[in-house]
C-alpha cells in the first residue's frame, strides 16, 4: 500500500486533462461513442483506482454495447494514441501514449499496419490512380474493415464504384459515408455489392435521362438520384414512365425534380403506373383542363387554370353523373340567364338536370320538344274552353296531375275545356271536372258524355240547354315535329320547371 493516495471520491471532484492537441488532431475525426470511450479511459489512467477498469464495466458505464467498447479501443489503437494487448484469458490492457510524442517525435508509426493491408493498398492505390493516398486515409479506411465489418472485396467494389461515379479525386469524408450508408444496409458480400450497384447504375442513368429530358446538363445530385430509385424501387415506375410523366413539366417555366416528384407521387396514388395509362390520364386531364376553361369562359371567370375544387366538380359531373359535356355548356348559359354564375350554383343545376335523366344534348332538345309539344295541349285546352293567354306554372301542374297522375287523355280533357266555357274559373272547373271523372273511373269519351247528361238532367234549368257543343278541336293545328335551336331556346328559360 502506498504511503499517500487520493481519497476515494477524488476522482468526482477532479480534473482529466485533455490535450488540444487530441481535440485538433485526432477528436474531430472520430466518431461519438469513439471519442466517450478515449476519454473515459484517460480519466482512468489519471484515476488508478476507479472502478470501471474491465470492458464490461466501460460498457455499462458508458451505456454502450462492449463490441463498441473494443472497437473503439481497436481504432485509437490505429490512430496510434495508445495500445491494446490481450492476455490469455482474453482481458484486454490499454496503454495511453504521450501525444506529444507521437506527433513530433515520430512515435506515430503506421508502417506495421500499412503492412498488414500490403496487398489489399496495392489494389486500392490502382483506383485511385495517380493519386496518392495518405497514411490517415489509408487508416480511415481500414476502419470500414475493422470497425464497419465490410470485407476488404467489397470496400475495394464499394470505392471503385465511387471512383468510377466521382472521378479519382472522391474526398475521404465521401467515402466514409457511403461505407457507413453500406454497413448500416447489409451490403457486406460481394453478391449484395454486385446488385446494388447494378441497381445504382440504372437509376443513375435513369436520373440523367431524366435531367437531360428536362434541359438539366450536369451530374445528378444525391437528392435526384434518390428520388429516382424511390420511384422505381418504391413505386415501381419504369423509366419510360417517369419520362411519359415528365412531360407535363412543361407547364412550368423551369421544371425540376421536385416538382416531378409532386405529378409522380399523385399518379402513384391513383395506381398509375405504366407509361400507357400515364399517357392516356394525362391526355384526358389536358382535355378536362381545356374543357374548364371552356366553362370559365361561358360562366366569365378570368381563371387561366382549373381550381382542383372544380376539377373534383367536373369529375362528378362526368363520371358520377354521366353528363355530356354539351350538356355542362348548356347549363352554364342557363345560370347566366340567372344571374347564378358560381361553380356551386351551376352544380345544383346539373344534380337537378342529371335526376331527371337529362344526360346528354339529345335528351334535353327531346324534353324540350316534348314540352313545346305540352305547351300546344294546354293552350287548346285553354282555347276550347274560352281563355286565350300564355300558360302559367300552374297550368302546367294542372295538366302534369292530369295526364301523368291521372292517365287522362287529351281528348277527355278538351271535353272537359268544353264543359268549362261557360265558366268564370276556366282551369279550377275542368280540374273539377277531370277530378269527379278519375274519382268515378271515368276514362273514355261516350262515359264521360253520359256522366255530363246524368248530371244535366239533375238540374232543372237545363232542360233547353244544348247538350252537344258544335265546336271541334282541329289536332292537326297542334302536331309533334322536331323543332329548331331557336324554338327550343326560347324554352330555356323554364328548363328548370321539371
Amino acid at each position: 500500500m502506498s504511503l499517500c493516495r487520493h481519497s476515494d471520491n477524488n476522482h468526482i471532484f477532479d480534473i482529466t486533462p485533455v490535450e488540444n492537441l487530441f481535440i485538433h488532431e485526432f477528436m474531430l475525426k472520430a466518431p461519438g461513442d469513439f471519442v466517450k470511450v478515449y476519454l473515459f479511459g484517460l480519466m482512468q489512467c489519471y484515476n488508478q483506482d476507479c472502478s470501471e477498469n474491465t470492458i464490461q464495466a466501460f460498457s455499462d458505464a458508458l451505456g454502450l454495447e462492449t463490441s463498441v467498447v473494443e472497437n473503439a479501443f481497436r481504432y485509437w489503437e490505429r490512430q496510434g494514441v495508445l495500445s491494446v494487448s490481450e492476455d490469455e484469458d482474453g482481458q484486454l490492457s490499454v496503454v495511453y501514449h504521450n501525444l506529444k510524442d507521437l506527433v513530433y517525435n515520430k512515435g506515430l508509426n503506421s508502417e506495421k499496419t500499412l503492412y498488414k493491408y500490403r496487398d489489399f493498398n496495392q489494389s486500392l492505390q490502382q483506383i485511385f490512380d495517380k493519386r496518392l493516398l495518405s497514411p490517415q486515409e489509408y487508416l480511415r479506411i481500414y476502419d470500414w474493415i475493422e470497425v464497419l465489418n465490410l470485407p476488404k472485396e467489397v470496400v475495394l467494389m464499394m470505392v471503385r464504384f465511387c471512383v468510377s461515379r466521382k472521378n479519382s479525386k472522391v474526398s475521404i469524408n465521401y467515402l466514409d459515408k457511403v461505407a457507413e450508408g453500406w454497413a448500416r444496409e447489409g451490403i457486406n458480400t460481394l453478391q449484395k455489392a454486385e446488385e446494388y450497384i447494378r441497381a445504382q447504375e440504372s437509376c443513375y442513368k435513369n436520373t440523367q435521362a431524366v435531367l437531360k429530358y428536362l434541359g438539366i446538363h450536369r451530374i445528378p445530385s444525391q437528392a435526384e438520384l434518390d428520388m429516382c430509385k424511390k420511384w422505381q424501387d418504391q413505386w415501381g415506375f419504369s423509366l419510360d414512365s417517369i419520362l411519359a410523366a415528365a412531360r407535363e413539366t412543361t407547364k412550368v417555366q423551369s421544371p425540376t425534380f421536385a416538382y416531378l416528384d409532386k405529378i409522380l407521387s399523385s399518379l402513384y396514388e391513383k395506381g398509375i403506373i405504366s407509361a400507357k395509362d400515364i399517357k392516356r390520364h394525362l391526355e384526358s386531364s389536358s382535355d378536362k383542363a381545356d374543357k374548364i376553361k371552356e366553362i370559365y369562359r361561358q360562366l366569365g371567370y378570368k381563371n387561366t387554370s382549373p381550381a382542383p375544387e372544380h376539377i373534383q366538380m367536373y369529375n362528378a359531373w362526368t363520371e358520377e353523373c354521366k353528363l355530356e359535356h354539351g350538356v355542362i355548356l348548356l347549363a352554364c348559359k342557363q345560370c347566366i340567364r340567372k344571374k347564378m354564375t358560381s361553380f356551386e350554383s351551376l352544380d345544383n343545376m346539373l344534380r337537378q338536370w342529371a335526376r331527371n335523366g337529362l344526360l346528354t344534348e339529345e335528351s334535353i332538345k327531346a324534353w324540350l320538344s316534348r314540352k313545346k309539344y305540352i305547351e300546344n295541349e294546354i293552350r287548346a285546352v285553354l282555347e276550347r274552353a274560352g281563355e286565350v293567354r300564355d300558360v302559367t306554372l300552374a297550368d302546367r301542374k294542372l295538366y302534369k296531375q292530369w295526364t301523368e297522375e291521372w292517365n287522362m287523355s287529351f281528348e277527355l280533357i278538351l271535353l272537359a275545356a268544353e264543359y268549362a266555357l261557360t265558366a268564370r274559373d276556366k282551369m279550377p272547373f275542368i280540374n273539377k271536372i277531370l277530378s269527379s271523372w278519375h274519382q268515378n273511373n271515368i276514362t273514355t269519351i261516350k262515359e264521360a258524355k253520359a256522366d255530363r247528361m246524368a248530371h244535366l238532367q239533375k238540374l232543372p234549368e237545363a232542360a233547353g240547354q244544348n247538350q252537344t257543343l258544335k265546336k271541334q278541336l282541329d289536332f292537326t293545328k297542334f302536331p309533334q315535329h322536331v323543332y329548331s335551336d331557336e324554338e327550343l331556346e326560347q324554352l330555356f328559360e323554364n328548363i328548370d320547371e321539371l
